[in-house]
């Protein structure tokens, strides 16, 4: 029984809806084509399943159809219907019903201009509702409610137009002024200031991004000069770590110790060897040397007596001269002696000058020259100075250790010795001593 009665209410109400489809007025079914347009253009643009099932039964529908049915049928959608509905409440008041088709229409344009305008900061409604998609929906209304036509009692030749008189359309007749500026007008100038909020957007943009460009530049910037700072502080302070370690090994580690003098003989030893063999030979060494002379040429007789020593002796002495090479021997001089000298840095020519001379180590002295009385215009030398001078001596070491001296390695502010490896060479010049052979040193 139930099920009846709703069957006959579905029924009831769809004849009487097609019954008030088949009585609608011109001027609804205009309101009903702007709202099919309207949706149409909206949900074309909506890339959504039900969304584009609404967008085909609206281009299947005709001109007459009802659009929120189909919006309401589909469903999920109902929101836009109900924005949709603002088109439709033209055609349920009493008044619209008996207008005119020209007011009809005029009414038509200012309620899709108030829509567009209520509604145009929405995405979903301000971009497909260009202005040559709302022209396009307008000729369609007019193609179902024509604008007024003008006055035929005034023809169009008897008055020109003027250029303080609007020009008149030729297919609508109405003049321009009429016929743009309630909507076309109107809806340009909501675009232009469409275009300029988005030209100002648009501006707004770049000017943030220069403005963020700008503010990362200085970011960078900064942080690397943080970065750069920190590293020189960091190297600044490794490099005074580094001379204060220098220093106190300075201060602790031996510089250059004087060598000890080399070439020179040991006269000590040979004296005490002399007095030793002296003290051997007696006062008479040469008459000792002839008694062992003849006791080793003589074979030694056991039963012969043994003739006296002293006539013996008297006999072989008495025919010799006295020897006068003996006499030599024991007034020989003692040996050569070498010649040790000390002498400042040489010109930065290698000449030494014999003016500057020391016979010992001084603290202006820097080579030490040993010469021979074999060869005295030939010296050996080599560097030698004392420890509180090898600072200064490194400091000027172009002028004071290359002119005479080679290195084995190359120098650096670490080195605190200079150690002789092979001794140079220099002749006498003209009251000086010119570098033959330079010296080699090395820097430790």
């Amino acid at each position: 029984m139930i099920q009846k009665t709703i069957l006959t209410l579905v029924g009831t109400i769809g004849l009487g809806t097609s019954l008030l489809a088949q009585t609608a007025t011109p001027n609804a079914a205009a309101v009903d084509t702007l709202t099919k347009e309207v949706a149409i253009a909206v949900f074309e643009k909506i890339d959504q399943p039900k969304a584009q099932d609404i967008y085909n039964q609206l281009l299947e529908c005709g001109d007459g159809c009802d659009p929120q049915m189909i919006i309401r049928t589909v469903g999920s959608w109902d929101q836009v219907g109900a924005k949709l509905e603002e088109l439709s409440v033209l055609k349920n008041t009493q008044r619209f019903q008996a207008l005119p088709p020209a007011e009809a229409n005029a009414a038509i344009r200012k309620q899709l201009l108030q829509f567009y305008v209520k509604h145009k900061a929405e995405k979903p409604y301000s971009v497909p509702l260009t202005p040559a998609v709302q022209l396009q929906i307008l000729a369609k209304i007019d193609g179902l409610l024509p604008p007024g036509q003008p006055d035929p009692a005034q023809p169009a030749t008897d008055q020109p137009a003027t250029a303080e008189q609007p020009a008149v359309d030729a297919e609508t007749g109405l003049s321009d002024e009429g016929n743009i500026d309630p909507v076309a007008l109107q809806m340009s100038r909501l675009e232009r200031a469409v275009k300029e909020e988005q030209e100002k957007s648009m501006w707004m943009i770049i000017a943030s991004g220069v403005i963020g460009l700008i503010v990362g530049a200085g970011a960078v910037y900064w942080l690397a000069y943080r970065a750069l700072k920190s590293e020189v502080d960091r190297l600044t302070a490794e490099n005074s770590r580094l001379a204060a370690q220098l220093d106190q090994a300075q201060r602790s580690k031996p510089t250059n110790t004087p060598r000890p003098p080399q070439n020179q003989p040991d006269y000590k030893t040979k004296a005490e060897a002399y007095d030793t063999i002296r003290a051997e030979l007696g006062t008479d060494p040469l008459a000792a040397i002839r008694q062992l002379k003849q006791s080793a040429s003589q074979p030694a007789s056991p039963a012969a007596p043994a003739p006296p020593a002293n006539p013996v002796v008297e006999a072989s002495v008495r025919p010799e001269p006295a020897p006068v090479p003996m006499s030599q021997s024991q007034g020989t001089p003692p040996p050569v002696r070498n010649e040790v000298l000390y002498f400042p840095p040489p010109s930065p020519n290698g000449l030494f000058d014999s003016g500057q001379q020391m016979p010992a180590l001084s603290p202006e002295s820097a080579y030490r020259f040993s010469i021979s009385a074999e060869k005295p215009d030939v010296a050996t030398f080599s560097f030698e100075a004392e420890p509180g001078r090898v600072t200064r001596l490194l400091t000027y070491r172009n002028y004071m250790i290359e002119p005479a001296c080679d290195s084995e390695n190359s120098y650096s502010s670490q080195h605190t010795r200079i150690v002789n490896r092979r001794d140079g060479e220099a002749v006498r010049e003209n009251g000086g001593w010119r570098v033959v052979t330079k010296a080699l040193i090395r820097y430790e």
